[in-house]
């Protein structure tokens, strides 16, 4: 499986030490632009968060895109990197929890996946409790400055729920 990560999905798996999901789910190293790695590791950051980014990093392949394409304006220099070396690698999946991106990576057949899908999709292969699984997202929302909407936040509680893991 081929997976472009932007940096918002790997600072909130690492702000909760988490990172080590996205391995256990998806095979392959991920490649990350030069570009998102920067984005990654701009202060303030905790040591230990720190630590656990470049840990992660040396599991991926990061690469300088050249010539991204600009595809909105809205887009930071990153997102289109990201977008620009999905299309080019073929890739399966983005992860990104910016929704501009998502909407652009669908248009181009590419399947996205935010921090959510990725800790919810952790619950439903058995990698974690589905009290775990409330535990990080509400540890995310009220101490990490993660925004989701009410609805996508009640959405994604009832699939916890709902959840038979």
């Amino acid at each position: 499986m081929i997976t472009v990560a932007d940096a918002s999905p790997l600072i909130f798996l690492g702000k909760i030490g988490q990172l080590g999901l996205i391995p256990m789910l998806f095979p392959g190293k991920p490649w990350v632009p030069a570009s998102v790695r920067e984005e990654l590791l701009i202060p303030p950051i905790s040591p230990a968060e720190e630590a656990a980014l470049l840990e992660f990093l040396k599991s991926c392949q990061i690469v300088a895109v050249a010539n991204p394409t600009h595809f909105a304006a809205a887009l930071s220099k990153a997102d289109n990197e990201v977008l620009t070396l999905a299309i080019r690698r073929k890739a399966d999946l983005i992860f990104t929890d910016d929704r501009l991106l998502r909407q652009l990576a669908l248009v181009e057949g590419i399947r996205p996946m935010g921090t959510l899908g990725i800790l919810l999709r952790s619950l439903e292969k058995g990698f974690l409790t589905k009290s775990k699984t409330r535990k990080w997202i509400e540890t995310l929302v009220q101490q990490h400055q993660f925004r989701i909407s009410i609805e996508v936040y009640d959405a994604t509680l009832q699939r916890i729920e709902d959840n038979r893991s």
